[in-house]
């Protein structure tokens, strides 16, 4: 009779468990990857897609990969990754209109590990309406790519939810640390992006104007003003 308890009690907690947690995936297809104002695809088409684990306690992780070509990377030292697989978490939640975000990100380049890079994010956001939300980030790592140098970033961005089920997405940021000044990558900029967004049949159909202050002396063509056409779906 004990054992049977013991074993009803596991099992009841084991489902009790699983209800408080949360798998998620999502895919996209993309006209170009873009991070932080740079094509990591060398301007060209993106494939990717991620797993998510969350917890009602506020815990979470996941992992998250896409194709990349890209100089941004190397320098042109010969290194040439192929792929980008994030691994990330952390912990996050809500107190009314306040939200609150904190974690780890490691970016890793299978075939080029010196580019790999470990980040620490905090962030938060507000609700202002029923329509309109903030946020802003602060992102933080001591060896940005292979510099051996520290680099961060502050961002901020307003989210507006537009008739027709429309959404409006506008961010800007600054990215800043040793790894820029002087630079192994360029000097220290800024980037934005304006973003118009629309779920139709299932499908998150996205299409974002991204731009950096830098020109083309500093980047080439990886880092001008772009328009970028996403489709995503999440499952």
């Amino acid at each position: 009779m004990m054992k049977k308890t013991l074993l009803a009690t596991a099992l009841m907690a084991a489902t009790s468990t699983a209800a408080l947690a949360e798998i998620t995936g999502n895919v996209a297809m993309s006209s170009d990857y873009v991070w932080r104002g740079f094509s990591q695809t060398d301007n060209q088409m993106a494939i990717s897609g991620g797993l998510d684990y969350s917890h009602a306690s506020g815990l979470y992780a996941g992992t998250w990969a896409s194709n990349v070509d890209s100089e941004f990377f190397n320098g042109g030292d010969g290194h040439d990754p192929q792929i980008e697989l994030d691994v990330y978490g952390g912990y996050g939640g809500e107190m009314g209109a306040i939200s609150y975000d904190l974690g780890l990100i490691e970016y890793m380049y299978p075939g080029y590990d010196d580019a790999n890079t470990l980040e620490f994010y905090v962030g938060g956001g507000y609700q202002f309406t029923d329509t309109v939300s903030g946020s802003a980030k602060y992102s933080y790592s001591s060896d940005f790519f292979g510099t051996d140098e520290s680099a961060w970033r502050l961002e901020a961005a307003v989210d507006v939810s537009l008739p027709m089920d429309f959404g409006l997405s506008l961010g800007i940021a600054t990215n800043d640390g040793d790894a820029f000044n002087p630079s192994d990558l360029g000097s220290d900029y800024m980037d934005y992006k304006v973003g118009l967004s629309k779920s139709v049949v299932g499908l998150d159909l996205g299409l974002t104007y991204t731009d950096t202050d830098l020109s083309s002396s500093d980047c080439g063509n990886i880092c001008d003003g772009r328009v970028v056409f996403s489709v995503s779906k999440s499952l």
